[in-house]
């Protein structure tokens, strides 16, 4: 988890193979083939490592400009609690509202040679050209309110956090139902490198932030997407 920021889990759930994230019906000659590969996170408020918010919620204060109230959202206006922020950090967000914020991190390990049944049963043969260049990306969900910003990582296996080394950014995650986005410069050649080298598995790591400025009603909800067709050949 980075920065001052709420708990936030966003459990995960990847899905590649037959169960849909895989297509490799379209082999064609010369050892070209392309398979789907496909991810998903869930950020749900039920999870038991969301960190709650106050105890009486997070304090609508206007913490910024003219109406600002308040400058410090610890100590807010005479007459309300004050809140521990060593335990519930609080800061003045972009709206000019105090609110609760976290990052944090879903470490996803992507293996190829179990996932990708054409693979598997060619694991003795080196791939010698793997390209993704763009992936499709979704955010739906009544949690989605709460989502400021996300990005996708790429890293070797066994990487827990985007700020670990050998962590490359592959891309940002726009808040929206649909999207279609290419990958940063530099990285399609980084990620390319993971996938050629398919009997290693690698990590894809999703990092969010998080903002909460009032009270967080149960269930809040949201589930990210990323899928994209990697186009290989042995």
């Amino acid at each position: 988890m980075r920065g001052t920021v709420v708990h936030s889990l966003l459990a995960w759930v990847a899905v590649i193979g037959t169960t849909g994230g895989c297509n490799l019906s379209d082999q064609t000659g010369g050892g070209e083939f392309s398979f789907d590969l496909r991810t998903s996170f869930l950020v749900s408020s039920n999870d038991a490592q969301w960190q709650p918010s106050p105890p009486y919620g997070v304090p609508y204060i206007v913490c910024r400009g003219p109406d600002g109230m308040v400058t410090d959202c610890c100590h807010p206006q005479p007459g309300m609690t004050a809140v521990d922020c060593q335990e519930y950090p609080l800061g003045c967000d972009d709206n000019g509202v105090c609110a609760l914020a976290f990052d944090y991190d879903v470490v996803t390990e992507i293996n190829l040679t179990s996932d990708v049944p054409m693979l598997y049963n060619r694991r003795s043969l080196v791939v010698s050209q793997a390209t993704l260049p763009a992936i499709d990306t979704g955010v739906t969900g009544g949690g989605t309110s709460y989502l400021r910003a996300a990005s996708l990582y790429v890293a070797p296996q066994g990487v827990v956090s985007s700020r670990d080394a050998g962590v490359v950014f592959l891309t940002g995650i726009p808040i929206e139902p649909a999207a279609h986005v290419d990958l940063a410069e530099g990285s399609q050649a980084v990620l390319s490198a993971f996938l050629v080298d398919f009997k290693t598995p690698f990590s894809l790591i999703f990092s969010s932030h998080v903002v909460v400025e009032s009270v967080l009603p149960p269930g809040a909800v949201a589930t990210i997407t990323v899928q994209g067709k990697v186009n290989a050949r042995f």
